[in-house]
């Protein structure tokens, strides 16, 4: 048997290796593997922290993401719709009585027609502007192509009466008369039409005939039938209009408290009349919502203007 001191071959060369060892290079102990506890407090303050940053993501975003309550986005209707802007800039013709001097410098036809008539057209690139207050001379467009016409004369109307009336009253003329010569009265009656057709152009008229053609353009757009003026549609669209047009006279007047006024409550009484549309007819409602250029929250939301 062996002894209390014997000791085993290679036993004396395990026990020197162990004793070399580091008793700290890796360690197994949960203690040494665990985190540094985190008092309650701080675990709540981080949360709050977490979901205040979250709440202010989201409203970013939402924010961002807010349609515009008046205008909407640009659509073909919104496009057609006429700026009085750019309708008066259109080039200006003064009107003026025919004299002597412009009898000479045109050719025989062309001075019957100004006796006969009573008035010429002169059209200049200097010629001053509408609004000018200094020009006593009345001045019309230049064009005898208008953007539009006033108290609602269509495109057709517009044809017949200035296309076809002159020949229809030289032939009147002609009848009463053996002595009207139809190659010099036809020329007068055409611009007599042409000058009635200058005076009932829109670019001769004001905002509010602009407005009312833009009415008009509006009903015929959205009109499920003919003569419709009280559907949904039609309401919506003639309401467009009249905020398009008070959004840009309060852009230019900002303290016109009066309109401003008037145009919030426009702005609700679309949305009443939509809210209407969308419970009766759904689709019809998001129909009309593309063609205006309004997104769903423009209607369904709270409005704060």
């Amino acid at each position: 048997m062996f002894g209390l001191r014997t000791v085993l071959p290679g036993a004396r060369s395990l026990v020197a290796s162990t004793k070399s060892t580091p008793t700290n290079a890796f360690h197994t102990s949960a203690s040494a593997l665990a985190r540094p506890r985190r008092s309650r407090k701080d675990i709540v303050i981080q949360i709050r922290k977490n979901n205040l940053q979250k709440q202010e993501k989201k409203r970013l975003d939402f924010e961002s993401s807010t349609p515009d309550y008046i205008i909407g986005k640009q659509t073909e209707f919104t496009q057609s719709l006429l700026r009085p802007q750019s309708v008066f800039q259109a080039p200006l013709a003064a009107i003026k009585p025919a004299t002597p001097e412009s009898n000479t410098t045109t050719n025989n036809e062309e001075d019957a027609t100004t006796k006969s008539s009573g008035f010429a057209f002169t059209t200049s690139s200097s010629s001053p502007s509408i609004f000018s207050s200094s020009s006593r001379t009345p001045l019309i467009v230049s064009t005898s192509n208008p953007s539009g016409y006033q108290h609602f004369l269509t495109e057709q109307e517009a044809d017949l009466i200035f296309e076809k009336v002159p020949h229809v009253q030289v032939q009147e003329l002609m009848v009463r008369s053996t002595l009207v010569n139809e190659k010099l009265q036809l020329p007068i009656e055409q611009q007599k039409a042409e000058l009635v057709r200058r005076i009932t152009a829109l670019e001769n008229g004001n905002a509010k005939q602009v407005t009312l053609e833009n009415v008009r353009r509006a009903r015929e757009a959205f009109q499920r039938a003919e003569g419709d003026t009280g559907s949904p549609e039609v309401q919506a669209a003639v309401m467009t209009v009249r905020i398009q047009n008070l959004h840009n006279h309060i852009l230019n007047n900002k303290k016109d408290k009066h309109n401003y006024r008037r145009l919030r409550m426009l702005i609700h009484q679309r949305q009443t009349v939509l809210k209407y549309l969308k419970k009766t007819y759904p689709e019809r409602y998001h129909v009309c919502l593309d063609r205006l250029g309004l997104e769903p929250r423009a209607i369904e939301d709270e409005i704060v203007v």
